[in-house]
């Protein structure tokens, strides 16, 4: 009977044993215990599950959240999945504000949790344990890039799955970290949603925006409108700009959520929708010429003198799929924001940056009066204007068709003193301490391109990059090459232009600005090295 009883406690044990490791990970570095807690012990296809991580950091250490500030590696979680898995919602805790050296971060002290929702179709196979990959900055007065994975080996069951008890326990422990709204809080999300409108209103000035510029002038230099039609015109205009770009942020949401790693500007990585692109800007020319006419309303509004609602709503969209890939000035770190927040706030923020994009227009549109002022009377030039206006239209085309032979045939060599980037050769490079600049960039971002003529590719930034020795490398992400979208996952930012030095002192680094010059290259670097 004794002997019976201790078999049965031992059984016991080893039950109980076997379920915490399949409901808790643990895994510690030198300065972070990550800890993995699943919802359930086992597996049902038909039951989302819920799984929690949890960050203890060393006294005196901290770590960056999503949004880190102009220095700082993001916290990252990367889903390996079975095929058929797909991550349903992400959640992080509220991060915290503090000072480095007069600069403003943001990151995670103590403790830190991230929460996910997974769900399963029914074809998923399970041949693999599901694993995060977890990479992280640990700082004080220095800073350490370290990883951890943790597995979860859960069994699959078709009964119903209920809360462990150990999930119970640390999930009400983690939920006050979750829901808690601090003032500062607030104000970051107010802060973005002003760097998006902000960020839209410069895109006007963008060199992406300028075919859609033309395109909106042939309207705007009519003398005939009077004010109630010009407002209707601003009106359906801004409505096609605001639902394009909510448009284009719930499809680049839902990609996401489904495994897919890409970024703002995703449509252009795509060879057919460049070409398609293409021939309707080379449409619109030789609409703008007379040289040919298609019974197609919308397409005769969009090239026509005349105002019309159908027009100015096409010229909205059109202005948002063409000009968008390009990022502005301000624009960067809301829409980087927006990728790592709550569904509410990512919406909240492109529907801010729509809103900015369209308001030149609107405010144009809306007093007419003004413009009238400064356009001759109307006249014989309205329709040679327009016959000019086909010049930037064959231009754009020109530019598509050469983004989609760069697409089909992807250059291998990025010039003599610029390496393709890699990210072994890059870590290698900081890990010796010497300093490495990169360029991410793409064909179809005329930002990019601009910035590469008037200073990546000038003799004055060559004499800078020997003077300091610079290993240079360049991420191009004309199509979605994985090993680029993962960096600039990475560096918290999912668009182009971005630019990033390391002096080679130690890990950290800085974003350079999106618009160039080799003065402003030397000042931020003169700036990182000062430090």
């Amino acid at each position: 009977m004794n002997k019976r009883w201790w078999a049965a406690c031992f059984l016991l044990l080893l039950l109980f044993a076997s379920n915490i490791t399949n409901a808790q990970v643990v895994k510690r570095s030198a300065h972070v215990e990550v800890s993995g807690f699943s919802q359930f012990d086992a597996i049902n296809i038909s039951q989302p599950i819920d799984v929690l991580i949890k960050f203890k950091i060393l006294d005196n250490w901290h770590i960056y959240s999503q949004n880190p500030g102009e220095i700082g590696m993001p916290t990252q979680v990367l889903w390996q999945l079975p095929l058929g898995a797909t991550i349903l919602a992400e959640q992080w805790s509220v991060d915290e504000e503090f000072d480095n050296d007069g600069l403003k971060q943001r990151g995670y002290s103590g403790v830190a949790y991230y929460k996910a929702t997974l769900s399963f179709a029914p074809e998923t196979i399970f041949e693999q344990p599901i694993a995060a990959k977890i990479k992280w900055l640990a700082c004080a007065d220095e800073c350490y890039p370290e990883q951890k994975v943790l597995e979860f080996d859960l069994p699959v069951s078709d009964r119903e799955q209920m809360d462990t008890h150990l999930w119970q326990k640390e999930i009400s422990e983690a939920e006050p970290w979750f829901h808690k709204r601090e003032s500062s809080e607030e104000t970051v999300l107010w802060l973005m949603l002003g760097l998006a409108f902000v960020g839209g209103i410069v895109m006007n000035a963008m060199p992406c925006v300028f075919p859609v510029l033309t395109l909106k002038l042939i309207s705007l230099t009519q003398g005939t409108q009077n004010i109630k039609k010009s407002r209707i015109d601003a009106l359906f205009y801004a409505l096609g700009v605001v639902i394009c770009f909510l448009l284009i942020a719930s499809i680049l949401w839902w990609l996401r959520k489904s495994g897919e790693l890409i970024g703002w500007g995703f449509q252009l990585q795509s060879p057919w929708f460049v070409g398609c692109m293409a021939f309707l800007f080379i449409i619109i020319a030789l609409m703008l010429l007379d040289c040919i006419a298609l019974n197609i309303p919308w397409l005769n509004n969009l090239q026509s003198a005349k105002i019309s609602t159908s027009g100015s709503f096409a010229t909205g969209l059109l202005a948002v799929l063409i000009a968008s890939p390009c990022t502005a000035p301000f624009m960067a770190a809301a829409v980087g924001y927006a990728l790592a927040a709550p569904i509410d706030e990512y919406f909240q923020i492109f529907f801010a940056l729509a809103l900015g994009y369209a308001m030149p227009f609107v405010l144009i549109g809306s007093f007419p009066q003004l413009l009238k002022k400064v356009l001759p009377k109307p006249g014989r030039w309205m329709l040679v204007l327009k016959k000019i206006f086909a010049i930037p239209m064959f231009l754009t085309a020109l530019w598509l068709f050469w983004v989609l032979y760069h697409q089909m045939l992807p250059s291998k060599e990025a010039g003599v003193n610029w390496q393709n980037y890699n990210k072994q050769k890059v870590e290698i490079l900081v890990e010796q301490q010497k300093p490495v600049f990169i360029d991410f960039t793409a064909k179809w971002c005329l930002t990019c391109m601009l910035n590469k003529k008037t200073t990546l590719q000038t003799s004055e930034f060559a004499k800078l990059a020997e003077e300091l020795k610079l290993n240079l490398f360049v991420a191009d992400w004309t199509n979605n090459e994985k090993e680029v979208s993962e960096a600039l996952n990475f560096y918290g930012r999912n668009s182009v232009p971005l630019y990033v030095f390391y002096d080679g002192t130690n890990f950290d680094y800085i974003i350079l600005p999106q618009i160039l010059s080799v003065g402003i290259i030397r000042e931020e670097i003169q700036k990182k090295l000062r430090k």
